[in-house]
């Protein structure tokens, strides 16, 4: 290889490599202490009224932080959610707030706790995004973009085993 073609191949690596991690970084968001990461949604299908959100938030502070509530104007209705057992019944309920514990993570998971909409004034497509406005009670407003996504993760919960079939 010659010095030219190896300076255009190292070029054009460390090009693919900034723009990879740009669009990595690009679906992180920062408030206060908090880094969001992640947004998504499960596509749904175009007729249906409701939706959910997940993502991981970290807390970087020595105090927790708590998300009291969260909006978004493709819904009616927002609310903060958690699946909780009833009785051997797993169901979704509202839940009035999120803690996030002092340098600790709060996974927000299909089959946990989790961002809910009602309501649908508009079903995002695939690879489409969405506004989502999160209000915590230090970190303040952060406005984030949740994206569609295939429906591929399953929860721990739902994961079944089949070993003996």
């Amino acid at each position: 290889m010659t010095l030219k073609n190896a300076f255009i191949c190292a070029t054009m690596l460390l090009a693919t490599q900034f723009t990879f991690s740009g669009i990595a970084s690009a679906h992180e968001y920062k408030g206060g202490n908090l880094n969001i990461d992640h947004p998504w949604s499960k596509e749904v299908p175009p007729t249906s009224q409701v939706a959910a959100a997940f993502f991981t938030i970290d807390n970087h502070g020595k105090e927790a932080d708590t998300l009291l509530s969260a909006s978004s104007p493709i819904a009616g209705k927002t609310e903060l959610h958690a699946h909780v057992n009833e009785n051997g019944m797993m169901k979704m309920r509202e839940v009035q707030e999120i803690t996030i514990p002092a340098e600790g993570q709060q996974n927000l998971k299909p089959g946990g706790l989790h961002i809910m909409f009602f309501d649908l004034k508009k079903t995002p497509a695939l690879g489409e995004s969405f506004p989502l406005t999160l209000n915590f009670q230090h970190a303040g407003t952060v406005e984030v973009e949740v994206k569609v996504e295939k429906a591929t993760y399953q929860s721990d919960a739902m994961k079944m085993d089949h070993s003996g079939h």
